[in-house]
Protein backbone atom coordinates (compact mmCIF):
# COMPACT_ATOMS: atom_id res chain seq x y z
CA UNK A 1 0.00 0.00 0.00
CA UNK A 2 2.89 2.50 1.01
CA UNK A 3 4.23 2.18 -2.54
CA UNK A 4 0.90 2.81 -4.44
CA UNK A 5 0.01 5.57 -2.13
CA UNK A 6 3.44 7.48 -2.09
CA UNK A 7 2.59 9.73 0.89
CA UNK A 8 5.26 12.00 0.69
CA UNK A 9 6.36 11.83 -2.68
CA UNK A 10 4.53 12.31 -6.16
CA UNK A 11 2.99 10.29 -9.27
CA UNK A 12 4.03 12.46 -11.77
CA UNK A 13 6.32 9.28 -12.95
CA UNK A 14 3.06 8.00 -14.05
CA UNK A 15 2.29 10.70 -16.86
CA UNK A 16 5.41 11.08 -18.80
CA UNK A 17 3.36 11.99 -22.15
CA UNK A 18 1.85 15.02 -19.87
CA UNK A 19 5.38 16.19 -18.42
CA UNK A 20 6.81 15.70 -21.97
CA UNK A 21 4.53 17.79 -23.63
CA UNK A 22 4.91 20.26 -20.42
CA UNK A 23 8.37 20.54 -21.20
CA UNK A 24 7.88 21.22 -24.83
CA UNK A 25 5.96 24.46 -24.11
CA UNK A 26 2.97 22.92 -24.47
CA UNK A 27 -0.68 24.14 -22.61
CA UNK A 28 -1.45 21.31 -20.71
CA UNK A 29 -4.61 20.40 -19.24
CA UNK A 30 -4.36 19.38 -15.24
CA UNK A 31 -4.16 15.66 -14.49
CA UNK A 32 -6.11 16.64 -11.04
CA UNK A 33 -8.39 18.91 -9.69
CA UNK A 34 -9.57 19.97 -6.17
CA UNK A 35 -12.69 21.64 -5.81
CA UNK A 36 -14.58 22.70 -2.77
CA UNK A 37 -18.07 21.11 -3.19
CA UNK A 38 -18.95 23.50 0.20
CA UNK A 39 -17.26 26.89 1.66
CA UNK A 40 -19.40 26.33 5.10
CA UNK A 41 -18.69 23.48 7.76
CA UNK A 42 -19.73 21.78 10.65
CA UNK A 43 -16.37 22.03 11.91
CA UNK A 44 -14.19 25.22 13.65
CA UNK A 45 -10.63 23.29 13.51
CA UNK A 46 -8.68 25.41 15.55
CA UNK A 47 -5.61 24.44 12.30
CA UNK A 48 -8.06 25.21 9.29
CA UNK A 49 -5.98 26.99 6.93
CA UNK A 50 -8.61 28.92 5.27
CA UNK A 51 -10.61 30.41 8.73
CA UNK A 52 -10.24 34.10 7.07
CA UNK A 53 -12.51 33.06 4.16
CA UNK A 54 -15.09 32.82 6.73
CA UNK A 55 -17.19 29.69 6.30
CA UNK A 56 -19.54 31.30 3.64
CA UNK A 57 -22.94 29.00 2.60
CA UNK A 58 -21.34 28.60 -0.63
CA UNK A 59 -21.83 25.19 -2.76
CA UNK A 60 -20.67 24.31 -6.38
CA UNK A 61 -23.30 23.51 -8.81
CA UNK A 62 -22.89 19.84 -9.64
CA UNK A 63 -24.36 20.80 -13.31
CA UNK A 64 -21.72 23.22 -13.51
CA UNK A 65 -19.00 20.61 -12.16
CA UNK A 66 -19.86 17.90 -14.30
CA UNK A 67 -20.20 19.91 -17.46
CA UNK A 68 -16.16 21.19 -16.83
CA UNK A 69 -15.16 17.82 -16.21
CA UNK A 70 -16.78 16.21 -18.88
CA UNK A 71 -14.66 18.13 -20.79
CA UNK A 72 -11.67 18.43 -18.91
CA UNK A 73 -11.89 14.76 -19.13
CA UNK A 74 -11.26 14.44 -22.82
CA UNK A 75 -8.32 17.09 -21.91
CA UNK A 76 -5.86 15.07 -19.39
CA UNK A 77 -8.26 15.30 -16.33
CA UNK A 78 -7.49 12.03 -14.17
CA UNK A 79 -8.88 12.65 -11.13
CA UNK A 80 -11.20 15.11 -8.58
CA UNK A 81 -10.93 15.98 -5.39
CA UNK A 82 -13.62 17.05 -3.24
CA UNK A 83 -12.24 18.89 -0.43
CA UNK A 84 -11.45 22.59 0.23
CA UNK A 85 -12.67 25.24 2.21
CA UNK A 86 -15.57 23.71 4.02
CA UNK A 87 -16.91 20.10 4.75
CA UNK A 88 -17.68 18.66 1.14
CA UNK A 89 -21.00 16.58 2.55
CA UNK A 90 -22.81 19.75 3.39
CA UNK A 91 -23.60 19.98 -0.20
CA UNK A 92 -26.84 18.18 -0.74
CA UNK A 93 -25.80 17.10 -4.20
CA UNK A 94 -22.03 15.61 -3.00
CA UNK A 95 -22.88 11.78 -3.88
CA UNK A 96 -24.69 13.19 -7.60
CA UNK A 97 -21.51 15.01 -7.98
CA UNK A 98 -19.41 12.07 -7.01
CA UNK A 99 -21.08 9.42 -9.22
CA UNK A 100 -21.44 12.25 -12.01
CA UNK A 101 -17.25 12.34 -11.98
CA UNK A 102 -16.99 8.79 -11.91
CA UNK A 103 -19.28 8.41 -14.48
CA UNK A 104 -17.29 10.91 -16.43
CA UNK A 105 -14.21 8.25 -16.62
CA UNK A 106 -12.27 10.14 -13.95
CA UNK A 107 -11.54 8.99 -10.47
CA UNK A 108 -12.76 10.96 -7.41
CA UNK A 109 -11.83 11.09 -4.22
CA UNK A 110 -12.97 13.06 -1.08
CA UNK A 111 -11.63 14.93 2.20
CA UNK A 112 -14.12 14.54 5.08
CA UNK A 113 -14.01 15.30 8.91
CA UNK A 114 -16.91 12.07 8.75
CA UNK A 115 -19.77 13.27 10.84
CA UNK A 116 -22.53 13.35 7.81
CA UNK A 117 -21.02 10.82 6.00
CA UNK A 118 -23.61 8.78 7.03
CA UNK A 119 -24.70 5.55 6.46
CA UNK A 120 -27.39 6.43 3.88
CA UNK A 121 -24.76 9.03 1.89
CA UNK A 122 -22.34 5.77 2.04
CA UNK A 123 -24.51 3.68 0.45
CA UNK A 124 -25.25 6.00 -2.43
CA UNK A 125 -21.63 7.14 -3.20
CA UNK A 126 -19.00 4.94 -1.53
CA UNK A 127 -18.31 2.95 -4.47
CA UNK A 128 -17.59 5.91 -6.40
CA UNK A 129 -14.12 7.31 -4.30
CA UNK A 130 -10.74 5.74 -5.31
CA UNK A 131 -10.15 7.10 -1.76
CA UNK A 132 -12.32 8.73 1.38
CA UNK A 133 -9.86 10.29 3.95
CA UNK A 134 -11.47 11.18 6.96
CA UNK A 135 -9.62 14.01 9.20
CA UNK A 136 -9.67 13.24 12.75
CA UNK A 137 -7.93 14.85 15.27
CA UNK A 138 -7.78 12.33 18.13
CA UNK A 139 -10.03 9.52 19.37
CA UNK A 140 -10.06 10.72 22.14
CA UNK A 141 -12.77 12.77 23.44
CA UNK A 142 -11.76 15.77 25.37
CA UNK A 143 -8.64 16.58 22.85
CA UNK A 144 -10.86 16.06 19.66
CA UNK A 145 -13.23 18.60 21.12
CA UNK A 146 -10.56 21.01 21.92
CA UNK A 147 -9.10 20.97 18.44
CA UNK A 148 -12.39 20.19 16.41
CA UNK A 149 -14.46 22.03 17.84
CA UNK A 150 -17.73 20.93 16.47
CA UNK A 151 -20.99 19.39 17.89
CA UNK A 152 -21.48 17.50 20.89
CA UNK A 153 -21.65 13.56 20.14
CA UNK A 154 -19.44 14.41 16.70
CA UNK A 155 -16.67 11.97 17.96
CA UNK A 156 -18.97 9.02 18.36
CA UNK A 157 -20.99 9.93 15.14
CA UNK A 158 -17.26 9.19 13.47
CA UNK A 159 -16.66 6.32 15.31
CA UNK A 160 -20.51 4.78 14.39
CA UNK A 161 -19.57 5.81 10.39
CA UNK A 162 -16.38 4.60 9.67
CA UNK A 163 -17.35 1.28 10.92
CA UNK A 164 -20.37 1.21 8.84
CA UNK A 165 -17.97 2.34 6.18
CA UNK A 166 -15.36 -0.05 6.45
CA UNK A 167 -18.44 -2.62 7.02
CA UNK A 168 -20.20 -1.56 3.76
CA UNK A 169 -16.83 -1.51 1.89
CA UNK A 170 -16.16 -5.59 2.77
CA UNK A 171 -20.16 -6.52 2.23
CA UNK A 172 -19.54 -5.12 -1.26
CA UNK A 173 -16.36 -5.85 -2.10
CA UNK A 174 -15.52 -2.58 -3.48
CA UNK A 175 -12.21 -1.50 -3.67
CA UNK A 176 -12.33 1.76 -2.03
CA UNK A 177 -9.28 2.70 0.18
CA UNK A 178 -10.74 4.35 3.71
CA UNK A 179 -7.70 6.17 5.35
CA UNK A 180 -7.57 8.96 8.29
CA UNK A 181 -5.46 11.77 8.08
CA UNK A 182 -4.44 13.42 11.66
CA UNK A 183 -2.48 16.85 11.85
CA UNK A 184 0.07 16.45 14.57
CA UNK A 185 0.30 18.96 16.71
CA UNK A 186 0.67 19.52 21.00
CA UNK A 187 -2.82 18.62 21.84
CA UNK A 188 -2.86 15.29 20.29
CA UNK A 189 0.34 13.79 20.37
CA UNK A 190 -0.12 11.93 23.55
CA UNK A 191 -3.47 9.78 21.82
CA UNK A 192 -2.22 9.24 19.11
CA UNK A 193 -1.39 5.13 19.95
CA UNK A 194 -4.03 4.84 21.22
CA UNK A 195 -5.76 6.29 18.02
CA UNK A 196 -4.14 3.89 15.66
CA UNK A 197 -4.60 1.14 18.00
CA UNK A 198 -8.33 1.99 17.88
CA UNK A 199 -8.30 2.39 13.95
CA UNK A 200 -6.48 -0.47 13.18
CA UNK A 201 -9.37 -2.70 15.38
CA UNK A 202 -11.99 -0.70 13.49
CA UNK A 203 -10.39 -1.92 10.35
CA UNK A 204 -9.27 0.83 8.23
CA UNK A 205 -6.47 1.00 5.57
CA UNK A 206 -4.14 3.64 7.47
CA UNK A 207 -3.63 6.60 9.34
CA UNK A 208 -1.44 9.05 8.69
CA UNK A 209 0.27 11.64 10.81
CA UNK A 210 1.32 15.07 8.92
CA UNK A 211 2.38 18.09 10.22
CA UNK A 212 0.59 21.69 10.66
CA UNK A 213 1.65 24.07 7.28
CA UNK A 214 0.68 27.81 8.45
CA UNK A 215 -1.04 29.00 5.80
CA UNK A 216 0.11 32.88 4.48
CA UNK A 217 -3.64 34.08 5.55
CA UNK A 218 -4.99 31.69 8.47
CA UNK A 219 -5.63 33.73 11.80
CA UNK A 220 -4.67 30.83 13.26
CA UNK A 221 -0.85 30.49 14.64
CA UNK A 222 1.07 27.94 15.72
CA UNK A 223 5.07 27.28 16.48
CA UNK A 224 5.69 23.64 16.28
CA UNK A 225 8.79 21.47 17.18
CA UNK A 226 8.28 18.78 15.16
CA UNK A 227 11.78 17.44 16.17
CA UNK A 228 10.78 17.06 19.26
CA UNK A 229 8.00 14.77 18.03
CA UNK A 230 9.88 12.51 15.55
CA UNK A 231 10.47 9.43 18.04
CA UNK A 232 6.36 8.84 17.53
CA UNK A 233 6.51 7.09 14.74
CA UNK A 234 8.42 4.47 16.54
CA UNK A 235 5.57 3.98 18.73
CA UNK A 236 2.62 4.08 15.95
CA UNK A 237 4.77 1.72 13.59
CA UNK A 238 3.57 -0.83 16.19
CA UNK A 239 0.09 -0.99 15.10
CA UNK A 240 0.99 -1.78 11.40
CA UNK A 241 -0.25 -4.80 10.21
CA UNK A 242 -0.17 -6.02 6.70
CA UNK A 243 -3.97 -4.34 6.47
CA UNK A 244 -3.33 -1.44 8.38
CA UNK A 245 -0.44 0.71 7.32
CA UNK A 246 0.94 3.79 9.34
CA UNK A 247 2.50 7.34 7.25
CA UNK A 248 4.33 8.72 9.89
CA UNK A 249 5.16 12.15 7.36
CA UNK A 250 8.70 12.49 9.05
CA UNK A 251 10.16 13.66 5.75
CA UNK A 252 7.66 16.34 5.41
CA UNK A 253 8.27 17.36 9.36
CA UNK A 254 11.60 17.66 8.54
CA UNK A 255 11.05 20.21 5.90
CA UNK A 256 9.54 22.57 7.87
CA UNK A 257 11.72 25.83 8.25
CA UNK A 258 13.98 25.25 5.48
CA UNK A 259 14.12 26.81 1.96
CA UNK A 260 13.01 25.25 -1.38
CA UNK A 261 15.63 24.50 -3.43
CA UNK A 262 13.42 25.08 -6.53
CA UNK A 263 12.97 28.87 -8.11
CA UNK A 264 9.02 28.76 -9.12
CA UNK A 265 6.58 26.67 -8.68
CA UNK A 266 6.63 23.98 -11.87
CA UNK A 267 3.84 21.88 -10.41
CA UNK A 268 0.78 24.40 -11.41
CA UNK A 269 -0.24 23.65 -14.71
CA UNK A 270 -0.61 19.71 -13.06
CA UNK A 271 -3.39 20.65 -10.51
CA UNK A 272 -5.60 23.55 -10.00
CA UNK A 273 -7.95 24.43 -7.26
CA UNK A 274 -12.10 25.05 -7.74
CA UNK A 275 -13.66 27.18 -4.59
CA UNK A 276 -16.77 26.93 -3.38
CA UNK A 277 -17.89 30.51 -5.13
CA UNK A 278 -16.60 28.89 -8.75
CA UNK A 279 -13.41 30.77 -8.50
CA UNK A 280 -10.57 29.04 -10.29
CA UNK A 281 -7.48 28.93 -8.22
CA UNK A 282 -3.50 27.84 -8.70
CA UNK A 283 -3.86 26.39 -5.21
CA UNK A 284 -5.47 26.45 -1.98
CA UNK A 285 -2.26 29.08 -1.23
CA UNK A 286 -3.69 31.87 -3.16
CA UNK A 287 -7.51 31.55 -2.23
CA UNK A 288 -8.74 35.03 -1.53
CA UNK A 289 -6.10 36.98 -3.87
CA UNK A 290 -8.16 38.31 -6.37
CA UNK A 291 -4.78 39.09 -8.50
CA UNK A 292 -4.15 35.69 -8.25
CA UNK A 293 -7.46 34.41 -9.67
CA UNK A 294 -7.75 32.84 -13.15
CA UNK A 295 -11.64 32.91 -13.51
CA UNK A 296 -14.62 32.00 -12.18
CA UNK A 297 -16.75 28.69 -13.99
CA UNK A 298 -20.00 30.20 -13.25
CA UNK A 299 -19.20 33.05 -15.77
CA UNK A 300 -17.02 31.10 -18.42
CA UNK A 301 -16.74 27.29 -19.26
CA UNK A 302 -13.14 26.07 -17.51
CA UNK A 303 -11.65 25.55 -20.80
CA UNK A 304 -12.16 29.19 -21.64
CA UNK A 305 -10.43 30.12 -18.06
CA UNK A 306 -7.84 27.54 -18.79
CA UNK A 307 -6.35 28.49 -22.43
CA UNK A 308 -7.46 32.60 -21.39
CA UNK A 309 -5.09 35.24 -21.11
CA UNK A 310 -5.77 36.13 -17.70
CA UNK A 311 -4.42 32.68 -16.83
CA UNK A 312 -1.21 33.21 -18.28
CA UNK A 313 -0.86 36.84 -16.72
CA UNK A 314 -1.40 34.87 -13.03
CA UNK A 315 1.39 32.71 -13.99
CA UNK A 316 3.47 35.23 -14.99
CA UNK A 317 2.59 37.15 -11.82
CA UNK A 318 3.49 33.61 -9.90
CA UNK A 319 6.87 33.23 -11.81
CA UNK A 320 7.98 36.67 -9.80
CA UNK A 321 7.18 35.77 -6.35
CA UNK A 322 9.81 34.76 -4.43
CA UNK A 323 8.56 31.22 -3.37
CA UNK A 324 9.68 31.46 0.04
CA UNK A 325 7.66 34.10 0.97
CA UNK A 326 5.25 32.94 -1.31
CA UNK A 327 3.80 29.67 -0.45
CA UNK A 328 3.38 27.66 2.63
CA UNK A 329 5.91 25.24 4.09
CA UNK A 330 5.70 21.46 3.60
CA UNK A 331 3.48 22.73 0.06
CA UNK A 332 1.86 19.27 -2.11
CA UNK A 333 3.83 20.22 -4.98
CA UNK A 334 6.85 20.58 -2.98
CA UNK A 335 8.27 16.86 -4.16
CA UNK A 336 6.98 17.21 -7.69
CA UNK A 337 8.81 21.23 -7.93
CA UNK A 338 11.98 19.01 -7.03
CA UNK A 339 11.22 16.46 -10.37
CA UNK A 340 10.27 19.02 -13.03
CA UNK A 341 13.12 21.54 -11.56
CA UNK A 342 15.46 18.67 -11.94
CA UNK A 343 13.86 17.98 -15.21
CA UNK A 344 14.43 21.79 -16.56
CA UNK A 345 17.39 21.67 -15.26
CA UNK A 346 19.79 18.64 -15.92
CA UNK A 347 22.82 18.07 -14.61
CA UNK A 348 26.40 17.52 -17.77
CA UNK A 349 26.38 13.89 -17.11
CA UNK A 350 22.75 12.93 -17.20
CA UNK A 351 23.39 10.68 -20.79
CA UNK A 352 25.74 8.07 -18.34
CA UNK A 353 22.74 6.34 -17.18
Amino acid sequence: MAENIRMDSHKLIYHPETVSRWLKGENIYPIEIEISPSGTCNHRCIFCAVDYIGYQPDFLKKATILRDVSHMAKNGLRSVICSGEGEPLLNKDMPEIANGIKACGVDVAMSTNGVLFTADRIKECLGSFSWVRYSIASMEQNSYDKIQRGKAGDLEKVKENLIEAVRFKRDKGLETTLGVQCLLMPDNVGQLPDMAETLQKIGVDYLTIKPYSQHLHSKNRFEIDYEEMLDLEKQLKEYATDKFAIYFRASAMKKMHHDKCYKQCYGLPFMTHIDAKGNVWPCVAHIGNAQLCYGNINEQPFAQIWEGTKRQEVMERLNQMDINKACREACRLDEINKYLDELKHPGRHVNFI
